[in-house]
C-alpha cells in the first residue's frame, strides 16, 4: 500500500512539473514586445531542470518508503525477539534449570540405594523408621520447594508457553505435584505436624505411603531442553535480522543522498 502511495505521489509530481513547465514556456512566448529573445529564454523551464527536481523529490520519497517499510518489518521482528527473550528468561530457562537441579538432587540421594523403590523396600523390611524420616525430610526440604517453584512458574507465566496446547509433560508434572501434596498431608498428625517416628505404624512403612514419584522428570527435562534450544536459535535469528535490516537502511540512505 505504501508503494502505491509513493507511485501516486511521484506521478502527480511529474504531471505538476510538466504543467508548470508548459505554463512557463507559454509565458515566455507571450511576453511584452520590449523583451529580447535571449531574455525570454531565462524564463523557460528546460527538461533537464524538470528531471533534476523530479529526481530530487523522487529520492526523498523513495528514501521515506524504504525507511517506512523497514521500520514496519523491524517492529515485527523486535516484537518477536521480545517474546522469545521473555519465554527464555521468565519461563523455559528457569524451568529447565529447576528440573536439572531436582533430578540431580534426587539421583544423588538415591544413588547408593539403587533408587527410591529399593530404598523404601529396605526400610519396610527392616522397619527402619529413621530411613523413612530421612526420606520425608528430603522431600519436604529439597524436592517439594523445587517442585513448588515449577508450579508457580507455570501459574504465573503460562502465557509464555511456546505451544498451541498445554504440553503433556506439564500435565504429567501437575499430576505428580498433586500426588506429592496428598502424600505429604498423610505424613502429618492431627496438629498438622510431621508424625514422630515413635508413632509410626505399619502404614507408614508402605511404599505407596511414601513414594511421591519424580513426575516424569526425564520427559520434562527433554521437552524443556528442546524448547530452550529452539528458542535460542530463534533469538539469534531475530537478532541477526535486526542487524541486517539496520545495515540495509543505512546503505540505502547513503545511496539516495
Amino acid at each position: 500500500m505504501v508503494g502505491a502511495v509513493c507511485a501516486k505521489i511521484l506521478t502527480s509530481l511529474q504531471v505538476a512539473i510538466r504543467s508548470n513547465a508548459g505554463r512557463a514556456a507559454s509565458c515566455t512566448t507571450t511576453s511584452a514586445p520590449g523583451i529580447r529573445q535571449e531574455d525570454r529564454r531565462d524564463y523557460s523551464w528546460s527538461a533537464s531542470t524538470e528531471w533534476k527536481i523530479f529526481g530530487t523529490v523522487a529520492a526523498v520519497v523513495v528514501s521515506w518508503y524504504i525507511n517506512a517499510r523497514q521500520d514496519r518489518k523491524q517492529s515485527r521482528v523486535e516484537i518477536q525477539l521480545s517474546l522469545v527473550t521473555n519465554q527464555l528468561k521468565d519461563l523455559y530457562g528457569p524451568l529447565y534449570g529447576n528440573r536439572i537441579v531436582a533430578e540431580a538432587s534426587y539421583r544423588a540421594a538415591m544413588k547408593e540405594h539403587g533408587g527410591l523403590r529399593k530404598y523404601l523396600t529396605k526400610a519396610q523390611v527392616a522397619r527402619d523408621a529413621e530411613m523413612i524420616k530421612v526420606w520425608r525430610a528430603f522431600v519436604i526440604n529439597v524436592l517439594y520447594p523445587l517442585d513448588k517453584q515449577v508450579l508457580d512458574l507455570l501459574a504465573n507465566h503460562s502465557h509464555l508457553i511456546a505451544d498451541s496446547e498445554f504440553p503433556e509433560e506439564f500435565d504429567t508434572f501437575l499430576e505428580h505435584m498433586a500426588r506429592m501434596q496428598l502424600v505429604i498431608e498423610h505424613w502429618k498428625n492431627d496438629k498438622g505436624k510431621l508424625e514422630s517416628v515413635e508413632k509410626y505404624n505399619d502404614h507408614d512403612f508402605l511404599e505407596e505411603t511414601n513414594s511421591t514419584g519424580i513426575g516424569g522428570s526425564k520427559a520434562i527435562i527433554r521437552h524443556l531442553r528442546e524448547k530452550c534450544q529452539s528458542l535460542r536459535e530463534r533469538q539469534m535469528r531475530y537478532t541477526e535480522e535486526l542487524s541486517a535490516e539496520s545495515l540495509n537502511v543505512l546503505l540505502a540512505n547513503k545511496i539516495l543522498k
